[in-house]
């Protein structure tokens, strides 16, 4: 900013010490000795007070030092005195967006830009004040009029890849992300945020060279070491992502953000205890953030502290990734102890697998009497009819059903409400006996064999590769007689039908008569007819722990958060009590885990 002219009523000398002073204090400020350009600022103002840059000055050197509360009236002293100065306006909103007066700083950049509409640090001062109010659309509106003006302006492009992402429009905002890298190469921000862009669209592998770009340039970068650490969680390098994690708290003095991405890390490897004790000191000083007790209510289940667990549980509705729909009824929402002839829908919630979880908690609010309708996925709706007696079932759908709005009912809850303490681990469905014993005359023709029921992917869309098992792995299997394999695979494709032909030969079994991703009665009827069900974790898995029934689960090796029912060690879960748990090797992947099965069917087949 340039100095002012002298005035014509200042004696020449006094005006051009005043010039002097004002210019040596930009200097002091440019080079970062802000006392002295503090001292000079002040000097000019003593014998000029009209000074419009030397108020300017002062007031951004004093927000930059830390001191916005004595920013604020410095600044609104001079424009009470000049109403009419743009660059004061600007100088004002930003001291008063530091303070956190987010709604008087969007009237001072308003005013600013009735000034100066085209001015480009005014439009950009206008838009920022709008993106801190989370007024995407206008923040993003702004960028888009600075960049207009200035199609260079790195800046401008990073945060309206901010606003783009708050709006949900990913796509676009990488390309906003891209344009800012692409204007400004050697800004770490720039491309923290594009790697950040990328990891929120489940590609860590193409975000993490980002981040590693952005640490090249600023090694010590605490949000891209955070960012880094995320995506070698989530792309299985946990181990190395503890590492940048542990640099990030050492550098932030245990930001909570660094601090709940290391629990998340040793969540990760299964270590539970310390990731639980890093969840707590993160809600130490952040106790409102969603994600994080979110996490907490995850390694607590699977430690099997049930109370801490399911009180953080109710924390799902506020995370923002994945996000969870909470349902709008008019009815209120039921608190009451007292449920005896209470009339509650009850309502679905989550994936499928959850649900099935979560209904063992069902049968004692019928027991204590209450009326229950049951919304849910239609799929289910047969199997549960025929497992829960004195039930009314709802079909949920992209909108309610008009018919069940105009029933009456006293409240209503989520169904993962109904969770308080240990699951009861009891069998809550039922197969149908003549069904599925026919099912299993059918696949064991005249022989003796044993019948396994095989199913080995998840379509989970962020963790199934983390669950699922290719078909080679499964080859260990092939060898063992007296045994035929049944595929409870649901979406199964003919190409691994026809690998699996290849390993099993005719013992592999495929009825095209159950469709075991949409006739979930028809599968379960299946399972019941089985020997032994052997899965990944899935829907599959669910089903054959609900019903009772033995079911070996291959889990992955690392204790990913969203696996609580698995818990943290051993072969057992209280969740199923016919579940056996094979666990993977961290050194061997699945090859252990498989040799062990292996053995176990060896036995089987006996």
């Amino acid at each position: 900013m340039s100095a002012p002219p002298p005035s014509d009523t200042m004696p020449a000398a006094t005006a051009q010490t005043d010039l002097q002073n004002l210019q040596a204090g930009l200097e002091a400020h440019r080079r970062g000795d802000l006392p002295t350009a503090e001292r000079l600022y002040r000097l000019v103002l003593q014998t000029a007070p009209d000074t419009l840059d030397a108020y300017n000055l002062l007031g951004r050197l004093l927000v930059q030092g830390g001191r916005v509360g004595d920013a604020i009236p410095l600044l609104r002293h001079a424009l009470d005195r000049n109403p009419g100065q743009s660059g004061l306006w600007i100088s004002y909103a930003e001291a008063l967006l530091t303070y956190g007066a987010h709604e008087a700083a969007r009237e001072a950049a308003e005013k600013a830009r009735q000034l100066a509409p085209k001015d480009p640090d005014v439009l950009y001062v206008w838009a920022e004040t709008q993106r801190a109010a989370s007024a995407w659309i206008a923040a993003a509106d702004g960028y888009r009029r600075l960049l207009a003006v200035r199609p260079d302006h790195a800046g401008a492009w990073l945060q309206l890849a901010t606003c783009l992402q708050a709006m949900g429009d990913l796509p676009a905002a990488k390309q906003a992300a891209e344009r800012a890298v692409q204007h400004a190469p050697q800004a770490p921000e720039c491309h923290n945020n594009l790697g950040s862009l990328h990891a929120a669209s489940d590609d860590h592998a193409a975000a993490l060279p980002h981040f590693e770009r952005a640490l090249a340039l600023r090694p010590n970068y605490p949000a891209a070491l955070i960012n880094k650490g995320a995506s070698l969680r989530e792309t299985g390098q946990a181990a190395d992502a503890v590492l940048l994690l542990q640099q990030a708290m050492a550098l932030t003095n245990g930001h909570p953000q660094a601090v709940a991405g290391l629990a998340q890390a040793r969540h990760s490897l299964g270590q539970i205890d310390e990731a639980r004790q890093l969840y707590r000191d993160a809600l130490a000083r952040e106790p409102n953030d969603a994600e994080t007790q979110w996490n907490y209510a995850l390694a607590a289940l699977t430690a099997g502290d049930f109370a801490a667990g399911w009180q953080a549980y109710a924390w799902r509705w506020r995370k923002a990734m994945p996000p969870l729909p909470h349902r709008a009824w008019p009815w209120p929402v039921w608190t009451e102890n007292d449920i005896a002839g209470k009339r509650l829908l009850i309502w679905g919630e989550q994936g499928l697998g959850d649900r099935l979880m979560l209904l063992q908690f069902l049968p004692a609010l019928i027991e204590d009497g209450a009326k229950v309708t049951l919304e849910t996925d239609p799929r289910l709706i047969p199997l549960l009819q025929r497992s829960f007696a004195g039930i009314d079932f709802a079909a949920e759908g992209t909108h309610a059903d008009p018919e069940l709005l105009q029933r009456q009912f006293d409240g209503h809850r989520p169904l993962g409400d109904l969770a308080v303490t240990a699951p009861p681990g009891k069998p809550i469905l039922r197969a149908d006996p003549i069904r599925s014993n026919a099912l299993a005359g059918k696949y064991r023709g005249d022989s003796r064999d044993r019948l396994v029921g095989l199913s080995w992917r998840s379509a989970n869309p962020t963790l199934g590769a983390a669950k699922s098992l290719s078909i080679p792995e499964l080859a260990p299997l092939a060898a063992i007689a007296g045994l035929r394999f049944v595929c409870l695979q649901y979406g199964a494709t003919p190409e691994e039908h026809a690998a699996l032909r290849s390993l099993f030969g005719d013992r592999y079994i495929v009825d095209p008569g159950i469709d075991a991703k949409n006739d979930l009665a028809g599968l379960a009827d299946q399972i019941a007819a089985l020997d032994l069900t052997v899965t990944v974790s899935n829907i599959t898995a669910h089903l054959a722990g609900s019903l009772g029934r033995p079911v070996w689960l291959l889990a992955p090796a690392s204790g990913r958060s969203l696996f609580f029912y698995l818990m943290a060690e051993g072969e057992g879960t209280p969740w199923y009590a016919g579940m056996r748990i094979f666990r993977r090797s961290h050194d061997r992947g699945a090859e252990s885990q498989l040799e062990a099965v292996a053995k176990g069917l060896e036995l089987l087949a006996k």
